[in-house]
């Protein structure tokens, strides 16, 4: 039973932010208060659940309009939710979360596909404690252009690269290559790491600056 100054939050995501959904939902229970700090939210003072975008539509006609909902990622359901009303309180390195009333939205909208940018955001993320393992951006799109032109013999030719190199690695098994001692992985790869990236240190941001001032609205 959620005692009377409990709050209840749910949380709804897709297939593919799931897994997000499932670490701010940890976060959120978990007992990180200090004497001196209160992270994120009082510990035991938030009820949270975790629903599929279907588990959502199926009870959407029985969800009290006082419950705070949360929208992750970039599904149907959450594209619907957002709207130019609501106000964004965080917009940075393609990562946003904003909300209005009891209603809100966390989501990555871009990647990082310049490097300085890119340093700039492994700054933010170690800031929250979050050891990623940086990615590496040298001269990364002609090493793997060449790689593929002379395993292919010319199959793809570098002007060709830009849509060649996104399938690649169905083409030329392999593809991922050792160059200078150092492990090259195919650019699909490389950008999904880059947005996981964004999407855990945008659930720890958000659980640690944004979740107690939108569950006071």
């Amino acid at each position: 039973m959620i005692g009377n100054n409990m709050k209840k939050l749910i949380i709804v995501c897709d297939d593919k932010t799931e897994k997000y959904a499932n670490i701010l939902r940890q976060l959120i229970s978990s007992k990180d208060d200090t004497e001196d700090e209160v992270l994120g939210v009082e510990d035991g003072t938030v009820d949270v659940v975790v629903w599929r975008e279907k588990h959502y539509l199926d009870n959407m006609a029985t969800i009290s309009s006082k419950e705070h909902i949360l929208f992750l990622g970039n599904g149907k359901v959450s594209k619907n939710e957002f709207n130019s009303s609501m106000k964004m309180y965080y917009d940075q390195f393609g990562m946003t979360y904003g909300w209005l009333g009891n209603r809100g939205v966390i989501r990555v909208t871009t990647g990082i596909e310049d490097e300085e940018e890119y340093n700039k955001f492994v700054e933010l993320y170690s800031d929250y404690d979050l050891n990623f393992e940086k990615i590496d951006f040298r001269n990364f799109s002609e090493i793997v252009a060449n790689t593929v032109d002379k395993k292919t013999n010319g199959l793809f030719s570098k002007n060709k690269f830009a849509k060649a190199a996104m399938i690649a690695g169905s083409f030329v098994p392999g593809v991922g290559v050792v160059v200078a001692g150092a492990s090259v992985v195919p650019v699909v790869i490389r950008r999904q790491k880059k947005k996981q990236q964004q999407y855990q240190t945008l659930v720890v941001s958000f659980y640690r600056e944004g979740l107690a001032k939108f569950l006071e609205e």
